[in-house]
């Protein structure tokens, strides 16, 4: 009866361990300590199958060797090492559950280890220094039972709260991705225009007005192509700090695109000449703000930014419209150049829908072949005609014919600048094709177009110019392209690499409007230009103009330090020519010698 009621006290206390708390380690580790104490033992352990994330399973994977881990034990040391660090033990606990037995004794040295199945995913050790009584070992059969409908019921509460957990994170994750931007932390612009339309409703309710400022950072594409996007990101990250620091509870800021940033200010005053104050201290913060240099381990930069803005304070705008505003003001800010803030207002939308429309029509004469070629022809101090240098015209049908200072800067910012210089390229090339058959004097050497910064910035603009001059069955050293100084300074080291490829076959390389941009002496000297054009600024009366007279003398002597040639654009007058031969300048054009001609008109040139 005594060892009857023995056996049902360990069972008993057993059993209320097992169910002692939802937590596996904690009730497994109770339901350990418990066994130690009622079966004499000197360790207790636990071992469990684990999943891929070495999380405790009772789903087997039949594709793969199912090995048991160490899970718990009680006491967690034995003879002062770590059981989960027990080698010898896990060598004992896989090949008894491999071999599928229910329970099993085994003595290793002076220990005496007594395996038991914990369904079909676990085992339970217990080491003792005498054999259990096989009365004992009965009654722990439903205890084991009872420990293995347990385990799974806390696998499946650990699992259900790890997925509820999980799903509230992604939950939060998802919503805070969909409010805010992911590299300046900043709320996004579906957030801003949310809080947008609730300011419009606060104005009309409470009587307020409200401000939306459009930042735009400007010289920011510079840092990206020239340092890299990793230190674009740090400036734009730099960039919100600054704009949150400032505006603090006064407003809301946002990463609108790319890199602009939008403010909205809320609770203004109604009164008008109350309002303007306020933005306006505002604005001048912000452009201080901007302009202070970022400081980054690969350098310090500079940058100024334009702000475009609108008020509201009633439903006559909607967001769209408040937005669209803000966008108007800043494009124009940015447009002029001289204001870094502007208003919004009606004459801007106008000008905008001109801006559009002209866009519109320049696509059109592309399509409908209104661009053509004329050439301008150039001279030496003999009068021989040494060149000719393409220059694109435009015949509209409605206006005749446009100046290029009002369509090539449009069609530069519509990215349709790629569409005309495919077609000044080419149509180039077919002329140069057709001059080659004709009995040109020994002077005339080549035709030069222009280049656009869009396609010196392409990897493959050098390859183009070859094909193109393949194509045509043309001589390379019959074409010359120009490209700007300002132009190539945008990226030095691709601008070097495409110019001297193509000077690699054949052609040459004029740098235009020489000592109007900011081009480095140093980076100058690398490049294989072989002319330097002195621009029309410094020609246009040089004969009584001291400072153009000085200017154009250090071209000159700079083109011969550098073994380049010089040539003079824009020599309208007699006494400008001998003015640039005093100096010791021999090529030029300009409408002294020749307007440019059509092709045709060229050709006639050439003929006896």
């Amino acid at each position: 009866m005594n060892i009857a009621m023995h056996i049902m006290s360990i069972q008993h206390q057993l059993v209320l361990a097992i169910d002692k708390d939802p937590d596996l380690k904690k009730m497994l580790h109770h339901f350990l300590s418990l066994c130690s104490l009622s079966l004499n033992s000197t360790n207790c352990h636990i071992f469990l199958i684990k999943d891929k994330n070495n999380n405790p399973t009772y789903q087997l994977d039949i594709n793969h060797e199912i090995q048991l881990k160490h899970y718990v034990s009680f006491p967690m040391k034995k003879n002062g090492l770590l059981s989960n660090e027990d080698t010898e033990l896990s060598g004992l606990v896989n090949p008894f559950f491999q071999n599928n037995y229910d329970e099993q004794e085994q003595k290793v040295g002076s220990t005496l280890y007594h395996f038991f199945k914990i369904g079909d995913f676990g085992v339970l050790i217990i080491e003792r220094e005498k054999s259990l009584d096989q009365a004992i070992r009965n009654a722990l059969s439903p205890v084991l039972n009872k420990l293995a409908i347990s385990t799974i019921a806390a696998i499946n509460h650990h699992s259900l709260v790890i997925e509820i957990k999980t799903r509230q994170r992604v939950e939060e994750k998802i919503s805070y991705q969909a409010s805010h931007d992911f590299l300046t932390g900043l709320y996004n612009r579906m957030k801003i225009q949310e809080f947008l339309a609730s300011a419009i409703d606060d104005c009309i309710l409470q009587k307020q007005t409200g401000a939306i400022l459009l930042i735009n950072l400007a010289g920011f594409k510079n840092i990206n192509d020239v340092m890299g996007y990793h230190v674009g990101d740090e400036v734009l990250q730099q960039a919100a700090i600054r704009l949150k620091v400032l505006i603090k509870d006064m407003g809301i800021v946002a990463r609108f695109n790319g890199h602009e940033f939008i403010i909205l200010l809320r609770g203004l005053p109604v009164n008008k000449s109350t309002v303007q104050p306020i933005i306006n201290d505002v604005i001048a913060d912000i452009i201080y703000a901007m302009e202070i240099p970022f400081e980054f381990i690969e350098g310090r930069f500079s940058l100024s930014c334009f702000i475009g803005y609108e008020t509201f304070n009633n439903a006559s705008k909607g967001v769209q419209d408040i937005l669209k505003n803000a966008s108007i003001a800043v494009y124009e800010a940015f447009k002029r150049g001289k204001d870094k803030a502007l208003p919004y207002n009606e004459v801007m939308s106008k000008q905008l829908n001109d801006h559009i429309s002209y866009t519109r029509e320049i696509k059109q004469a592309l399509a409908f072949n209104e661009f053509e070629l004329h050439y301008q022809p150039q001279y030496d101090h003999l009068n021989n005609m040494i060149g000719a240098e393409a220059l694109l015209r435009w015949n509209n049908p409605l206006r005749g014919y446009e100046s290029p200072a009002v369509y090539i800067p449009i069609a530069e910012e519509s990215d349709l600048i790629m569409q005309i210089s495919s077609y000044v390229l080419q149509q180039a090339c077919e002329d140069i094709k057709k001059l080659q058959q004709l009995p040109l004097p020994s002077s005339f050497k080549q035709v030069s177009i222009n280049i656009s910064a869009k396609q010196l910035a392409k990897h493959d603009f050098a390859d183009t110019i070859i094909l193109a001059i393949k194509k045509n069955q043309i001589s390379p050293l019959n074409l010359k392209i120009e490209i700007t100084e300002s132009m190539m300074m945008s990226d030095i080291e691709l601008s070097i690499a495409c110019l001297e490829k193509l000077h690699d076959v054949g052609v040459e390389c004029a740098i235009d409007d020489f000592g109007t941009g900011y081009s480095s002496l140093a980076y100058l000297k690398r490049l294989p230009a072989s002319l330097l054009k002195i621009d029309r600024s410094f020609v246009t009366d040089i004969h009584k103009d001291p400072s153009n007279q000085a200017i154009a003398n250090m071209v000159i002597k700079l083109a011969n330090s550098l073994n380049m040639e010089v040539i003079a654009e824009g020599v309208e007058t007699k006494q400008e020519l001998d003015s640039l031969i005093a100096l010791g300048c021999y090529q030029y054009q300009g409408f002294y010698f020749s307007r440019p001609l059509t092709f045709n008109k060229l050709v006639q040139c050439f003929e006896p």
